[in-house]
């Protein structure tokens, strides 16, 4: 089947969503070593201006990953299609995950260099996606060539609260998957998608209740996924690797030497790739699925010995999912 006019318009614009949403970064974002000279220009302890900096971006990241997890529909490599009557798929999936998390302990007032803190982080997530083009054909057994899924989701984070935690936060997610092969009984399926995430804002700290640091950022990221999956005698397994661009705007408050807060109001970002696997079982419309991964983790900050957590240690993921596709 070939695309046609119409249907080569539609992939024109699909790819022109992809580029705006890779070019929607903030521009402005700092990395934690920008961060914490802000910090300690001000007054700011230098350990303490580093562990509140580093802390920012391990939230950016880890907060875009728990609204966005592997593969951008649960247990689906290939490109959803149309049905006949050129009708779209649909498919909607709720996912439940969760990730180990590590960060500095921004609440530490030893002398000494200030402990890693790791807490598990619960997820929630409903994603609906349908099918816009199948694509084409090139020869008889290959085929979604082009194919055009569009999706969305919801999700709710809920970070514990005994780690200074100020309540739960909600993201959204939109994106496109764009299909270069579907799956058949030779070849697996292939895909590649671009997502943009909004998340809300993560709070830690609260000086009017005593605590001695407070640390807030609101990540947004732009998210690409390559998949690939095959049916194996029943079982579907997909493997797939990711790249995340976060960023946001952060509010960094830490102890100065005179007595007064340190208030700083910036921006930071925080880039890395990960890596993916799943597998999956079919019950006539509903699937099955569970899937674990790994998320890079970042360069350290230069300069200030800062806390005991590594920041180049990586993070294990995982999550079940429930899809539905009538």
């Amino acid at each position: 089947m070939t695309l046609g006019r119409c249907g080569a318009s539609r992939l024109m614009s699909a790819c022109a969503v992809c580029l705006a949403l890779l070019m929607a970064e903030a521009v402005s974002a700092q990395t934690p070593g920008q961060l914490r000279g802000r910090c300690v220009e001000l007054g700011g302890n230098l350990n303490r201006c580093t562990d509140v900096a580093v802390g920012a971006r391990t939230l950016t990241g880890e907060g875009s990953l728990l609204v966005g997890w592997g593969s951008e529909i649960a247990g689906s490599s290939s490109t959803l299609g149309r049905r006949i009557g050129n009708q779209p798929r649909f498919t909607a999936a709720f996912r439940a995950g969760g990730m180990s998390v590590g960060m500095p302990d921004i609440f530490d007032q030893g002398p000494g260099r200030a402990p890693e803190v790791s807490f598990m982080v619960p997820s929630l997530n409903l994603a609906v996606a349908a099918g816009i083009l199948d694509g084409f054909s090139p020869l008889a057994t290959v085929g979604g060539v082009f194919s055009l899924d569009v999706f969305g989701s919801a999700g709710l984070v809920m970070p514990p609260s005994s780690q200074g935690f100020q309540g739960n936060v909600t993201g959204a997610s939109v994106g496109v998957r764009v299909g270069l092969l579907r799956e058949s009984f030779t070849l697996p399926g292939v895909s590649v998608s671009v997502a943009r995430r909004f998340v809300g804002s993560f709070e830690m700290g609260d000086p009017s209740l005593g605590d001695p640091a407070r640390l807030e950022v609101d990540p947004a990221v732009t998210s690409l996924r390559a998949t690939v999956g095959k049916d194996l005698f029943g079982l579907g397994v997909l493997a797939g690797v990711g790249w995340e661009d976060a960023a946001a705007d952060a509010v960094l408050e830490v102890p100065g030497a005179g007595g007064e807060s340190v208030r700083v109001s910036s921006s930071v970002d925080a880039e890395r790739k990960l890596y993916f696997v799943g597998a999956a079982l079919n019950f006539l419309l509903l699937q099955l699925s569970v899937e674990g991964g790994w998320a890079d983790g970042y360069a350290p900050v230069p300069g200030g010995a800062g806390s005991t957590f590594d920041p180049e240690e990586g993070t294990p993921f995982g999550s079940l999912s429930l899809r539905f596709t009538p």
